[in-house]
């Protein structure tokens, strides 16, 4: 009699935790997702153009920037000049 109620424990216990983690398994995926659509939503930064001063790198952006052609723009020192990165959907 012992033997079965251990038994049958035993099973109650497993049955218990595989659909516990079956459980935790199906909600990993929904969780790292949001992180996915986060991404894609920030944009994609391309390297645009090489400028021979700071100022019209700027510019450049900028004009870009209120058009509304990107939606965000950087100038780097890429020598010998100042590259135009801008960040698009």
């Amino acid at each position: 009699m012992r033997r079965r109620l251990a038994k049958a424990a035993s099973a109650l216990v497993t049955a218990v935790l595989l659909t516990a983690g079956g459980a935790l398994l199906t909600t990993a995926p929904a969780q790292a997702e949001p992180t996915k659509q986060t991404q894609v939503q920030a944009g994609v930064w391309v390297n645009y153009k090489n400028y021979a001063t700071y100022e019209a790198c700027r510019q450049q952006g900028r004009e870009m920037l209120n058009g509304g052609v990107v939606i965000d723009y950087e100038c780097n020192w890429d020598s010998p000049f100042w590259l135009l990165r801008v960040r698009i959907e």
